[in-house]
């Protein structure tokens, strides 16, 4: 009988234990199981702990992903994927449990602050990066001599392994540092490259720069005072003697300001250019002059019901010489897009949080999610300054993984495609291509 494995089919988990059976060319059912069914009655008979992965064998139920896998190797042994000898099983063991041990806590602190999921704690993110940085040198060094974890032949330690890194060097650990792990990368690569890996995960795209962590908005120091202090708390009145020398000081200042004003202003002229000298204007800045004002469109935008009447303005009035129109597509992954909320957190998070938010002055956009479960699409239609895909683009973590195709406003089909991203804006309910709009932001 083939085995049933039940779960979400986007858990890196449950991909993992299907990684495993379709090496040792075991059947496997996977029964959709939501992350909201945990709970149900009918998954609790199948796990007491309501998690996933779990699989149903004829002897009864398994759960944790390790477990599984390590009982699938053991129904192959004659495979070599639980290694060749008991000492390399046991070996396997060791690296199994090496890998669960040594990397997962610092995934779970490091990972859920970058989808921001907790709140940002950078102390506490870069000792830990520091330690995954650590046991990868430790890695490299076990690589230097050995193509895989144990042995010569791949085993489950080095599925369990290579489950845990991927996402490390997607998001965490940039270009620059991977090439201080030679030894390791060949193997990552060795091993990413199967087929039976990427069916279950997809083309691994290693990032050039670390993802950076959200930015935190800072409460100001008066709001937090005034929300800390009681209501019925009375301002402490201050001492006379403290006021005193303060008095004292500004009248000690006055006469020597006045002794030299030519020199106090010449000074504070140079102190207020300083910072005007190190800051760098933006390449949009210096463009030739526009008659379009991408501010005067966007309160027309928002002002105007009839959005239609909206795009018309837009294709009218817009100075195509000093402003352009753009599809903007993220090139998915194969495992990304199965899921709505990750979806809209994926495509909220690129936008608020990776592109640069002082790009809103030169830019107007409307993006979102598109389509239907379990197959998503990132988009969205830009207006910007310039006439080619700005540096705030470039500058973004994922931009290589975007697809920038620009509008030719005397194209029909082109005014067409902006037109349905501009216009079809009922969520659920729209239409753009063929695929629904299902969560939609404006970037102004």
């Amino acid at each position: 009988m083939s085995l049933k494995l039940y779960g979400p089919s986007t858990n890196p988990r449950l991909s993992q234990v299907h990684l495993v059976a379709d090496l040792l060319q075991i059947p496997v059912e996977v029964v959709e199981v939501g992350y909201d069914q945990c709970e149900s009655k009918e998954h609790l008979a199948r796990n007491p702990f309501a998690k996933i992965p779990v699989i149903e064998t004829k002897d009864g139920f398994l759960y944790e992903s390790n477990a599984i896998c390590r009982y699938l190797a053991r129904s192959k042994l004659e495979s070599g994927l639980y290694g060749a000898t008991p000492f390399q099983q046991s070996q396997v063991d060791q690296w199994i449990d090496w890998t669960v041990n040594e990397l997962d806590p610092n995934f779970m602190t490091t990972f859920p602050q970058l989808w921001g999921h907790y709140p940002v704690n950078e102390d506490a993110f870069k000792n830990a990066k520091n330690i995954i940085n650590d046991k990868l040198k430790q890695l490299e060094s076990h690589f230097k001599n050995s193509s895989y974890l144990v042995g010569d032949k791949l085993t489950i330690a080095d599925v369990t392994l290579i489950v845990r890194i991927a996402p490390f060097f997607i998001l965490l650990i940039d270009e620059k540092t991977r090439k201080s792990y030679p030894s390791l990368m060949k193997w990552f690569t060795a091993v990413s490259e199967l087929p039976q890996f990427k069916k279950n995960f997809g083309r691994v795209r290693l990032c050039k720069v670390a993802f950076p962590l959200p930015k935190q908005e800072v409460q100001p120091k008066e709001e937090k005072q005034k929300e800390q202090k009681p209501k019925d708390e009375k301002p402490k009145e201050q001492k006379p003697k403290d006021e005193k020398p303060k008095e004292q000081k500004q009248k000690e200042q006055k006469p020597k300001e006045a002794e030299k004003p030519k020199e106090a202003q010449k000074q504070k002229a140079q102190d207020d250019d300083e910072p005007l000298a190190e800051k760098k204007k933006n390449p949009l800045d210096l463009l030739p002059p526009s008659p379009f004002n991408i501010d005067d469109y966007k309160r027309a935008f928002f002002a105007e019901k009839d959005i239609a009447k909206n795009i018309q303005q837009l294709f009218t009035q817009v100075d195509v010489q000093g402003w352009s129109l753009w599809i903007v597509t993220y090139n998915k992954s194969q495992n990304e897009g199965k899921q709505l909320i990750l979806t809209n957190n994926l495509m909220k998070g690129f936008i608020n949080q990776r592109l640069d938010q002082n790009f809103r002055k030169y830019s107007f956009a409307i993006h979102g999610v598109y389509g239907d479960e379990p197959n998503l699409e990132i988009r969205g239609a830009w207006l910007w300054r310039g006439t080619e895909v700005p540096q705030e683009w470039k500058d973004h973590v994922a931009y290589d993984y975007h697809v920038f195709r620009r509008i030719d406003i005397n194209n029909e089909q082109d005014k067409k495609d902006f037109t349905e991203f501009w216009v079809n804006q009922e969520e659920d309910v729209s239409k753009v291509g063929d695929l629904t709009a299902r969560s939609l932001m404006y970037f102004r």
